[in-house]
């Protein structure tokens, strides 16, 4: 039974890539690594190889499709985790990635061990976003209105929209507590009430699913 993870590089410049394999085994030192230097290599690596369990994507790949190299990379293997991982402007780029379907989105930017901070978090099944985009999702929560269909309101109870609210303003969960002055394992209770009702599984998708991006 396989303990360790397979990963797709798709990036083209191979010292960057060098790096990305060097910090990812700091954490998964038996990692087997994939290399692809263009999109159409990559496609095809990932069509012709076993299933991978990540891949790390940059945008300005050549023979890239934008933000729809997500959707190309799921119709090969649909459960595929994506780390797009680019020197492009966090804004508007990582939310329309995320909008996509990517699983978290890191700008060449950042330090350069937030990459291994991000394959770990995708690898165990959670969502990466930077604080820089989580302000950007927090301020487009302010600048937009929300989404004419009103019946999800109507589904979640008072203490549950504050606790949405407060959710979509990044908080986590020891925040949401203590502003409301609930006990944490309350406020996770209340979490995942919401997520049930709006059908969504992390605070992104719930960001998608009330406001139009």
């Amino acid at each position: 039974m396989k303990t360790y993870p397979y990963i797709l590089i798709i990036e083209d410049h191979e010292v960057v890539s060098a790096a990305v394999e060097a910090l990812v085994m700091e954490d998964f030192p038996e990692a087997s690594f994939r290399k692809a230097g263009s999109f159409p290599k990559g496609k095809k690596l990932l069509t012709e190889g076993p299933p991978v369990d990540l891949i790390v994507l940059d945008v300005d790949i050549p023979g890239g499709e934008s933000y729809k190299m997500v959707e190309t990379l799921r119709s090969i293997q649909p459960n595929v985790n994506v780390l797009v991982f680019t020197g492009q402007d966090e804004n508007p780029h990582a939310i329309r990635f995320l909008k996509a379907g990517a699983n978290g989105f890191l700008s060449k930017n950042a330090p350069f061990e937030q990459c291994a901070v991000a394959v770990k978090m995708i690898l165990n099944g959670k969502k990466y976003v930077s604080d820089t985009v989580q302000e950007i999702i927090t301020s487009s929560f302010f600048d937009k209105s929300p989404s004419s269909d009103e019946s999800y309101d109507s589904a979640l109870s008072p203490r549950e929209t504050e606790v949405m609210e407060l959710l979509l303003q990044g908080k986590w969960t020891k925040d949401i507590a203590l502003e409301l002055n609930l006990n944490p394992t309350t406020v996770s209770t209340h979490k995942a009430k919401i997520f049930q009702k709006m059908d969504v599984t992390n605070v992104i998708d719930l960001y998608k699913k009330y406001y139009s991006l």
